[in-house]
This record gives C-alpha cells, structure tokens and sequence, in this order.
C-alpha cells in the first residue's frame, strides 16, 4: 500500500494481497483521521459482502472469489467508542459480468485497487440504536 495526503484529500493504492478495512484503519489511525467520505474502484480476489435483515436485526453475508471487478467503492469513516469504524458498500463484477452488492465484510485486493478519501471538518460518532440494531451516526 501506499497513499498520499494533500490538503483536503488522502489518495490511497492498495496491492496485492492488502485488505480494504484493515488498510482504511491503518492509514486513518496515521493520518489522525475519525471521519470521512471514501470512494474507490480496483479488483479483488476474494470479497464478502453481506445485507442487513431488519426482522432479524443481523447481516447474512456472502463470499466471491475469483476474477472481481470493483465497480464502486463507496461509503464513510467514523468513530464507534473510540475506534475508526469503515462503513463501505461494494459493488462487484464477475467474470461472466454479473455484478453482486452489498455491504463490505472483507475484500482481498488483486492486483490494485484506488481510494480517494475526503476527510470531514468534523468528528462523526456512531451510536448504537436499539429500534434498529445498527450503529447510526450521531452529530
């Protein structure tokens, strides 16, 4: 992985074999980064993604490998008590041009994947909420 940070934005390349969320947290715990706007495109070898069921209050995943091609990255960075929380959807094509979606659990990059990252002027926190079992954002 490397990146790159400008005034008002952090470009990312992740490699071979990095891992999307564990590579956010560790460029947003040293750029001192709790929240922001994250967008990106690349391919992966492995990827789960997973849907939220409100009835059960739960997200039932689902994993890809193979050739993945990311169309869209997108989603936020915020705090979860005390901790940088990626909030990431994916949207995935496969070698026979399907595309699949959802929310990111995990994707192992291959060979490269661009992130631009906008960081927000303010903290956004994450608050558990009881009528929905997610953790929504609080301002």
């Amino acid at each position: 992985m490397e990146y790159r940070r400008s005034e008002r934005e952090i470009i990312i390349r992740l490699d071979e074999g990095d891992e999307i969320i564990s590579s956010l947290k560790a460029v947003c715990r040293k750029e001192k980064v709790e929240s922001a706007l994250v967008s990106g495109i690349g391919a992966a070898r492995k990827a789960e993604i997973a849907h939220y069921d409100t009835k059960e209050r739960k997200y039932n995943s689902k994993k890809f490998e193979g050739m993945l091609e990311i169309v869209s990255l997108s989603g936020n960075i915020a705090m979860l008590d005390g901790e940088i929380v990626p909030h990431l959807h994916l949207a995935i094509s496969r070698d026979d041009f399907s595309t699949v979606s959802g929310h990111l659990m995990s994707a192992e990059i291959a060979p490269t994947c661009e992130i631009a990252l906008f960081p927000y002027g303010s903290k956004i926190e994450r608050k558990f909420d009881g009528k929905t079992g997610l953790n929504l954002q609080r301002f």
